[in-house]
């Protein structure tokens, strides 16, 4: 059959077309249901403890990322990442409700009185607030991975450095026989 390359999905796969060759990757409305799926887990509206959402999005992330780990999406999976870090800590900036809590849990963490009362007081929305040096400085991907986050590039790239030596075992061994 004839196809055009930007069109053609199978099994939630695309093929792409670079000046190496063509090379897999993932379809649009694969992503676009991966993040959606995403933000559902990791909701402002249950805002009961973020524990058991970051048990669900390792859940489900590490086994989306196994069966598309084949395909070429480092630049996606960054920006997916970058996105997924800056929800977990819009969810636990909601948790800490009062500007009370907010500060002394910012000033606990290790951030200035100052920059930790400016950020705790804002009147800005919780997305807005979570971009703040104050709540980076709190909140950094290191605490959050010890916290139970699944960090998605280190796992993809654990992921597809496998995928491709599986892959080119395989060539070796359809070429030998």
């Amino acid at each position: 059959s004839v196809f055009a390359i930007r069109n053609f999905k199978f099994l939630g796969f695309a093929l792409g077309r670079n000046g190496s060759g063509i090379y897999v990757r993932v379809h649009p409305k694969s992503w676009k249901k991966f993040k959606s799926k995403l933000k559902d887990l990791s909701s402002r509206k249950s805002v009961r403890s973020i524990k058991p959402s970051l048990a669900k999005i390792k859940v489900y992330a590490r086994g989306w990322l196994n069966y598309y780990g084949i395909a070429s999406m480092k630049n996606n999976i960054d920006e997916i990442n970058k996105w997924l870090y800056h929800r977990i800590r819009m969810c636990i900036w909601k948790q800490w409700k009062k500007p009370k809590t907010k500060v002394r849990n910012l000033i606990k963490m290790g951030v200035p009185e100052d920059l930790a009362w400016q950020a705790g007081n804002s009147r800005r929305g919780h997305w807005f607030t979570t971009h703040t040096v104050a709540v980076n400085m709190a909140m950094t991907k290191e605490r959050l991975i010890n916290s139970g986050f699944y960090d998605l590039a280190t796992a993809y790239q654990s992921v597809h450095v496998i995928s491709t030596i599986e892959s080119a075992v395989y060539r070796t061994v359809r070429t030998v026989l």
